[in-house]
């Protein structure tokens, strides 16, 4: 049996240095205390198997999985995990190596920066974590299965949902193999779809290509006409564009002109200006220079100096609150420093008096305790010394002598006995060695032609075997096919007729909100091509699913009403029905709609109950506001009709169940037995949308229906013709099978007789020779030794008769025992020094701080004094800065009044200036206009002089003469300028291009082109039937990959659920079973465990208990585990939530699979723990790492 056959950790988790932990088969527990490491056993199994995260290792990143005291130091760590299977009964007889062990290890490296890197080894050899998963899936160990249970995977059982839960059956069942398998299908079909539409596309545009080549001949003949009329037209433009450039280039040199004189007439203006600036600007001249003798910049002296006191004033109180707040710091830290000086002095005298007690005492009586051992051991020694000599020989002596006659006696007594049996045995030997050489080479003949059929036979039947295998290989596939073809046509037909209801549920329910949504003058409206129908009111808008019942009753009939653009297309519409007789209908035209005045009432929106005006709650495009302000006016909505029936007769108002107030103060409401089919955001396009949906569908299975029915009968042939084969084969198999064993028989018994009797003749050989050599051995070995023996026993027996040995052994313990006294004194005596010389340095250290908080209190007083000086010399500036302040103030106050009536005059002539500054400006201004205007129309007449003699250039040779080429619509043109008559002519030669561009364009070979367009359609329609056969054996196939996906997904439950209901019975002496919330199409539901335990009622697994749904969770793991059984299961603390009784049940259950698989589970319960083969102790000191002790369970206490 496939397992692990031992765990080795190094720095992982609480795991230190290497740890080996053996692993056997069968049922292994671990154990200990909280917090011990246990669960780390399982992290390591997870950790070296790649098969959980970090997370799932309860760790938030790889690096924390690395040993505490280790990832505390900055060196690099090396963490490792192996985890050692014994494959040495594995199936797979390519993947056992010669040693029969298959070792996964994972290493995980953390450098000084805190990056890390993790890499897989199997034996020794790097690979991916997903190659490791595949070589793992061959031995039956799943990355995504239930290998490992963990604390949270119980729990997480009970709490994930239906869903999630059959989802782990899907998983099972491989259904994502058949997922990924229909999604592939799926992508290929929309392309083959999509190549369909590009063919339908094509066929389109050729078809009308081929009409086009039919018509075009006529067009040939008009094409040229109009084309010569062009022509004509072009030349008459090209000269009446040349006589206007000749008119716009003579009125551009009389603009010209005409500007030239007006810039003349500026710079006469302009001069004039200037010298009536500059005397206005020696006028402002004196006036500054008044104010300045009268103290201007005196007074911005003095505020310039005013703002520097106060900013000096601020600053010296800003310093003033710095040195407050240090003086305060100052006073605490004096403090502090006088608190720690006592303190520190109290500890001093403290540790004075404890070392004067250790120097007094301790230390004398133990130096003279040592003193005595010392000469005690002396004295001891001396005697030893004296003993030595003598005794050494004697013991040498005696253990030679005593070695020697033992190894003597264990060789001589066997001998002898063997010596007598070797004889009767050799004779023996010989007499069966003749009778057997006689009867085997009778033997020979007879099995070697016996072998040379039999071999013959052998081949023929392999062959008629591999035959028939092949047939039966494919007969099953074929079957297979067939039934699932079976199975997908059944389902098919089902959904065919499912979809078809639905269909006509749909068709219906659209008939009747057509006929809902208006009366028959609606419904023409709505589908006549009549522009500027907007759609009716109830499909403009989109409403909250809350207020849909109280909007619907406030607009009531006029969401019938037809909304257009504007009142021409209402009469249009209203023409329409009258040549129709289709009946009336009421429009709202966008253009001429006037909603009514909005009332609202402000102390309406303060109301209890009040949500909101009516118009207000829908949404809409803003284009249509006045239609809903016109169907709802100012409707309010209130919650309830008590709320509403407080505010009768005020307004319209609407309640959420829809009752209906009126200003007058008439009440509508009650029960409706069916809400209206004319809905407010309702839409045709949803459910026109669905009905193709399900047409489209009801097509595809049609065709995939037409391609079952053939592909069965094509498959029922195949098996019918394949049966016969196989029944054929089986028939020569079976005859030369039966020739086969009984030469087999004959054979075998000649080849029984033949191996036993050169089996026997070896074994009676090979036994001759080992006989003879033993004993010539014996007969030149044993006479010696015998002698040998008896002088070593002299020897021995005269050596004993001395005693001088006895007292130097005795001296000997004697020394050994003072040696340890003497050995403890030292001891002793060393751990009192060591506490004396650490109760001076702490005597040193406490002084150390005493003398450092004196100093500490000294600075801080002189800090005290320092900050008083400066606080008192701050004050005295500020008094100072205070009295120039107010003096400055006082002589700014004065200077001011002197200055007011010289800055007036000063005023006015700045202002006269600035006038005369802005009338030149603006002259300059039209100056610069006229320059950029002349520049202009230079440009515009060079400009207009190039076009006219570009024109004359393209002029024909001969000018047209006559009237000019219009159509009479246009009438004359002889009194026109040439400008009027150009205009004129282009739009009539727009227009004859435009008619010439509507004709092209024109085929002169239309036959021809016809011809080859048809030939490309008859191609292109064989091409879409080879595409239409490919879509429906794409369909054919999805649908088939549909119906082996419910095949497997009903295998896996049915035997999970049969694992589920015998697991539960034992675990619980219940029933339970699992259950789907949609059998047909399990994908749309979940799945559920239902459990009726002893002596309650059914129930599903949300509505039981905690230990209930533990164990219920553990019987639906076991089920998974027995579906797809692994060489070994871990379980971490899976009974921590049971009872009893419980743990007991489950521990018998653990039991008995373990005779199948390997059980490693991690539990502090005692029935558990005794039910195990063997249990591990794991237990971890304080500061220390995890430590592991194994104990094997007698079988007798099972």
């Amino acid at each position: 049996m496939v397992h692990i056959k031992r765990l080795e950790l190094s720095n992982f988790k609480s795991f230190g240095k290497a740890t080996q932990i053996p692993l056997r088969p069968g049922f292994t527990v671990v154990s200990g205390p909280n917090g011990s490491g246990k669960s780390n056993i399982l992290d390591a199994l997870l950790f070296a198997l790649g098969l959980s995260g970090s997370k799932g290792m309860r760790a938030e990143r790889l690096p924390d999985l690395v040993s505490h005291s280790k990832r505390n130091g900055r060196a690099r760590v090396d963490t490792r995990v192996t985890v050692t299977f014994d494959i040495s009964d594995w199936s797979d007889p390519q993947e056992i190596p010669e040693s029969g062990e298959w070792q996964v290890t994972r290493r995980l490296r953390l450098n000084e920066q805190g990056q890390y890197s993790s890499s897989y080894y199997v034996n020794d050899e790097p690979l991916t974590r997903s190659e490791l998963h595949e070589r793992l899936y061959r031995m039956r160990i799943y990355p995504q299965g239930y290998n490992v249970v963990l604390q949270g995977d119980v729990t997480r059982i009970i709490t994930m949902n239906a869903r999630e839960r059959r989802e782990i059956v899907d998983e099972l069942a491989g259904v994502a193999d058949y997922d990924r398998k229909i999604a592939q299908a799926r992508e290929t079909l929309e392309d083959v779809r999509e190549r369909e539409e590009r063919c339908r596309v094509v066929e389109t545009e050729l078809i009308q290509t081929r009409d086009r080549a039919a018509a075009e001949r006529d067009k040939a003949e008009r094409y040229r006409e109009l084309k010569s009329h062009i022509q004509q037209l072009q030349q008459w433009e090209a000269v009446l564009a040349w006589r206007s450039l000749q008119q716009d280039e003579a009125q551009l040199q009389a603009q010209i002109e005409a500007h030239q004189r007006e810039r003349a007439q500026l710079d006469e203006r302009l001069e004039a200006l200037s010298s009536e600036i500059e005397q206005a600007r020696a006028q402002l001249e004196d006036c500054n220079a008044r104010v300045r003798d009268l103290g201007e910049d005196q007074q911005l002296a003095l505020t310039s100096q005013l703002a520097t006191q106060q900013t000096q004033q601020q600053q010296l109180q800003q310093r003033q609150q710095e040195l407050a707040e240090s003086a305060r710091e100052a006073e605490t830290e004096l403090v502090q420093a006088q608190q720690a000086l006592a303190q520190h002095q109290q500890a001093l005298e403290r540790v004075q008096q404890e070392q004067a007690r250790l120097e007094n005492e301790r230390l004398v009586a133990l130096e003279a305790q040592r003193d005595r051992a010392q000469q005690a051991l002396e004295q001891q020694r001396s005697e030893a010394d004296r003993l030595a000599a003598a005794a050494e020989t004697w013991l040498q002596q005696h253990t030679d002598l005593s070695q020697r006659i033992a190894k003597l006696q264990q060789a001589l007594e066997p001998q002898r006995n063997e010596s007598a049996q070797l004889q009767e045995r050799q004779r023996q030997l010989q007499a069966q060695l003749d009778e057997q050489t006689q009867a085997r080479e009778a033997i020979q003949p007879d099995w070697e032609a016996a072998q040379q059929e039999h071999a013959r036979l052998e081949r023929q039947a392999h062959q008629w075997q591999q035959q028939q295998q092949a047939l039966a290989e494919r007969l099953a596939a074929a079957r297979q096919e067939s039934e699932t073809q079976q199975q997908t046509r059944d389902r098919l037909r089902q959904e065919w007729h499912d979809k078809q209801r639905q269909l006509d549920r749909l068709e219906a329910t659209q008939h009747a909100r057509q006929e809902a949504q208006g009366t028959r003058a609606t419904q023409t409206l709505l589908q006549s091509a009549l522009e500027g129908i907007c759609g009716l009111v109830a499909q403009l808008g989109q409403v909250a699913p809350s207020y849909q019942l109280a909007l619907e009753t406030a607009a009531g009939g006029r969401l019938g009403h037809v909304v257009v653009e504007d009142d021409s297309v209402a009469a249009a519409g209203i023409e329409l029905l009258r040549q129709q007789k289709a009946g009336r209908a009421t429009f709202l035209p966008l253009n001429k709609l006037r909603p009514p005045r909005s009332r609202a009432d402000a102390e309406l929106k303060q109301a209890r109950g009040f949500l909101d005006y009516a118009v207000n709650l829908i949404e809409h495009p803003p284009r249509y506001r006045n239609v809903f302000a016109y169907v709802l006016g100012d409707t309010a909505v209130f919650e309830t009709l008590d709320d509403a029936r407080r505010h009768l007769g005020r307004n319209r108002i609407v309640t959420l169940q829809g009752e209906l107030l009126e200003r007058s103060g008439a009440i509508s409401g009650g029960s409706q037995a069916q809400r209206p089919l004319l809905r407010l955001g309702t839409d045709a396009s949803s459910d026109t949308g669905e009905s193709e949906a399900l047409k489209q569908r009801l097509q595809d299975i049609e065709a995939v229906l037409d391609e079952c029915e053939r592909t069965l009968q094509a498959h029922s042939e195949e098996i019918e013709r394949l049966e016969r084969d196989r029944s054929q084969a089986q028939q020569q198999q079976q005859a030369c099978q039966w020739q086969c064993q009984q030469l087999q028989q004959q054979i075998q018994r000649l080849s029984q007789q033949r191996d036993e009797l050169d089996a026997t003749l070896s074994e009676r050989q090979r036994e001759l020779a080992s006989v003879t050599e033993q004993l010539q051995a014996l007969e030149q070995s044993l006479p010696e030794r015998e002698a040998e023996l008896e002088r070593a026993q002299q020897q021995l027996a005269q050596l004993e008769r001395s005693h001088t040995h006895q007292r130097w052994q005795q001296i000997q313990r004697e020394i050994a025992q003072q040696q340890d006294q003497l050995q403890a004194c030292e001891r002793d005596l060393q751990s009192e020094r060591e506490a004396r010389q650490e109760a001076a340095d702490r005597q040193q250290r406490l002084r150390d701080q005493i003398q450092a908080c004196q100093q500490r209190q000294q600075a801080s007083q002189q800090r005290q004094q320092q900050l008083q000086r400066q606080r008192d010399e701050l004050a005295e500036e500020l008094s100072t800065l205070e009295a120039q302040i107010e003096q400055t103030q006082r002589e700014l106050t004065q200077l001011s009044q002197q200055l007011d009536g010289a800055k007036q005059a000063r005023d006015r002539a700045d202002a006269n200036l600035q006038s005369l500054q802005q009338r030149q400006q603006q002259a300059q201004w039209r100056q610069q206009q006229l320059d950029q205007t002349l520049q202009s129309q230079q440009e515009t007449l060079q400009a207009t002089q190039q076009k006219r003699q570009a024109r004359e250039a393209e002029l024909p040779d001969l000018l047209p003469e006559g009237p000019l080429p219009l159509t009479p619509a246009n009438g004359s043109t002889d009194s026109e300028t040439p400008a009027a008559q150009l205009e004129r002519l282009q739009p009539e030669l727009r227009d004859a291009q435009k008619r010439l561009q509507a004709m092209e364009p024109v085929n002169m070979l239309a036959i021809e082109e016809y011809e080859r367009a048809q030939q490309r359609l008859q191609d292109l329609s064989d091409k879409r039937q080879t595409l239409e056969a490919e879509r429906t054996e794409l369909l054919s196939r999805i649908e088939n990959f549909t119906t082996q996906r419910l095949q497997a997904f009903h295998e896996a439950f049915d035997a999970v659920n049969r694992n589920f209901r015998a697991i539960f019975a034992q675990l619980s002496d219940g029933d339970g079973y699992l259950q789907l919330d949609d059998p047909d199409e399990p994908a749309n539901g979940g799945l559920n465990l239902v459990a009726h335990p002893q002596g309650k009622p059914v129930q599903r697994l949300h509505a039981m208990s905690g230990g209930e749904k533990s164990l219920t969770a553990l019987s639906f793991i076991f089920a998974l585990q027995h579906y797809r059984p692994s060489p070994f299961y871990a379980f971490d603390e899976v009974d921590m939530f049971l009872d009893g009784a419980n743990v007991e049940r489950l521990a018998k259950m653990i039991r008995q699979q373990a005779q199948q698989a390997q059980f490693i589970v991690v539990s502090l319960r005692r029935p558990t723990i005794s039910a195990a083969d063997r249990t591990l102790g794991v237990t971890q000191a304080r500061g220390a790492h995890t430590q592991v002790l194994g104990i094997t369970v007698p079988a007798s206490s099972h």
